[in-house]
């Protein structure tokens, strides 16, 4: 056994030692401090997760879970005041008031994450876990006054980003460590040679909730549509981006329906490793720029009688940045038709390009989505599916033809089995597909998260904004089992990946036995609460067949993490 074997083994026996010790902790026999997560629902966070099984069984009242983060308005009247459950008290609200004035904290957090093999993880936000160890601190503090409320939750982590292989990509410096794949979209193999760090300024909004309106500032995640592990447009997978946003503070009644949405305008940015280069706004289609302009809508309806039912639809651009400043256009462009043949060019000043070289057509990457979640009431069962395109049509006609065209879809559903006052047991699946339809044998197809001008694709700091499921040609599948107690909870999970696929069977006739990229991955994660903490280890084995379409590979991922419950 060599050296970084020995310290794998240690590692795992540590861990194995650690989740059979919580496993011999019976029910505390007094009351003790759990720390309330009422205002740490963050998108698809576990309390997010836990609220969301509680609707199903009729706890939280029906509200749309398809845009978040919630506001302290949506909150308030989400929160259960049932205590007939076994996460009541991390429910309870621990804030300090001063007149007019709420103040409480996000509780400190720090984690360590271990990668024996090669870079693994995701839904993480900001995070990069590299293979080594990677180490990870959140804290901040929260506020609300009248209808004004404030979250300040930076993050910090550090990667040790230790050595393994990745695909040659011809180049030298930051370019070796790029996305050879997809025209090279930024989501880095490996973020440089050495350690890799970041200070992100995490889930922090500032908001104003009236009656009906909400509007605001953030950097924090925003979950779009009903998928957890894989969201199609929007989610936690990346860091959040700095945006401005507009919309209804809770759904409105209009009688026939109600009606809830979100309007965004934010800006973009590109990793280190990134194969956009050059100045920061547009140059020429060689020149790109390494800035991009987002802007999105999201409109959920719960029709009248259909109690349970929500439908949506949703659409996110990418614009370049042009030197000229942002034009008017851009903050109205997701009210524009949706086929390329209604859209209006944009009155772009620059004399650096050619004449009628950026009509929104070409300089814009849009990807839509509809979708649908129902939670039957009052049996813990819930299904929904997304269907989501990552180019325009360009007419009825086209859309009527080839409605695959650029598609993507998604499956899952959500079931509690038992729910008491101390314990809750549950299971979710989601199914989640980019792979090219047989569409692609007649006519160019795009590919999810890519686009030919803006080649970051959809990602923010070198991470996809969506699913990591594979960049373009990509698939996923999740079962977990969760159990919660008065005394913590643990999770199971099974998880398939299919990261690539290069086969050319169809053409050729050959059949390549190394033409797709999948991993498999079985975890395990247990929490308990002891003495002031809350402490967390997971445990998760990885084995990916055929990685980079060579050697099949094995990783060992594991996570300790501390929560500290401040009274």
């Amino acid at each position: 056994m060599n050296r970084t074997e020995a310290s794998i083994f240690r590692v795992v026996i540590a861990l194995v030692t650690t989740l059979a010790g919580f496993s011999r902790i019976a029910p505390a026999q007094s009351p003790v401090t759990t720390g309330s997560l009422r205002h740490e629902v963050f998108v698809s966070s576990l309390a997010d997760s836990y609220l969301r099984y509680l609707q199903t069984v009729g706890k939280v009242p029906e509200h749309p879970w398809s845009i978040r983060g919630f506001s302290e308005r949506e909150l308030n009247s989400m929160i259960p005041a049932d205590s007939a459950h076994p996460w009541h008290d991390r429910f309870v609200d621990e804030a300090r008031e001063y007149g007019s004035l709420w103040i409480g904290t996000i509780k400190p957090q720090a984690s360590v994450r271990f990668n024996s093999g090669f870079a693994y993880g995701s839904n993480d936000g900001p995070i990069w876990a590299g293979r080594g160890l990677t180490s990870a601190v959140q804290a901040g503090f929260f506020a609300n006054w009248k209808w004004i409320s404030l979250t300040v939750a930076p993050i910090a982590f550090r990667a040790e980003n230790s050595d393994f292989d990745i695909v040659s990509t011809g180049r030298t410096g930051a370019g070796a460590f790029a996305n050879p794949d997809c025209g090279g979209v930024d989501v880095p193999q490996r973020f440089g040679n050495s350690s890799y760090s970041q200070i992100d300024p995490g889930e922090t909004t500032l908001r104003v909730d009236l009656p009906y309106v909400t509007a605001g500032i953030s950097t924090a995640n925003q979950g779009w549509g009903p998928g957890q592990q894989f969201p199609i447009l929007l989610g936690n997978n990346a860091a959040g981006f700095p945006h401005i946003f507009l919309g209804s503070s809770e759904p409105i009644d209009l009688w026939i329906m109600k009606l809830h949405g979100r309007v965004f305008w934010g800006e973009l940015f590109q990793s280190d490793y990134s194969n956009v280069t050059g100045p920061s706004e547009y140059v020429s289609p060689a020149e790109p720029g390494t800035k991009r302009f987002a802007t999105g809508l999201i409109v959920v309806i719960k029709p009248r009688g259909l109690t349970g039912l929500e439908l949506g639809g949703s659409r996110f651009f990418h614009s370049i940045w042009p030197t000229s400043g942002i034009p008017r256009s851009y903050f109205t462009k997701v009210f524009q038709g949706l086929l390329k043949k209604n859209l209006k060019a944009d009155p772009i000043e620059d004399p650096r390009l050619p004449t009628g070289s950026l009509s929104q057509g070409i300089s814009d990457n849009q990807l839509v989505s509809i979708f649908a979640r129902w939670v039957l009431p009052h049996s813990g069962f819930e299904i929904h599916t997304e269907y989501g395109r990552d180019d325009h049509s360009y007419d009825f006609r086209d859309l009527q033809q080839e409605p695959d065209h650029s598609r993507s879809y998604s499956i899952g559903a959500r079931k509690v089995f038992n729910s008491s006052a101390d314990r809750l047991t549950a299971a979710r699946v989601e199914i989640l597909n980019f792979q090219l339809p047989q569409l692609s044998r007649y006519r160019g197809e795009g590919e999810m998260y890519v686009h030919g001008l803006i080649r970051q694709g959809h990602t923010n700091k070198g991470q996809l904004l969506g699913a990591d499921a594979g960049v373009g040609v990509g698939a996923g599948s999740v079962v977990a089992v969760d159990r919660f107690t008065k005394a913590g909870r643990w999770t199971a999970t099974w998880t398939r990946i299919v990261r690539r696929e290069n086969g050319d069977y169809t053409l050729v006739g050959i059949r390549n036995p190394r033409s797709i990229d999948v991993s498999h991955a079985l975890g395990f994660e247990r929490s308990a609460v002891m003495s002031d903490f809350e402490i967390t280890t997971g445990l998760t084995l990885v084995r990916e067949f055929n990685r980079d379409f060579k050697s099949d590979a094995t990783n060992v991922n594991a996570i300790v993490s501390a929560r500290y419950l401040i009274h």
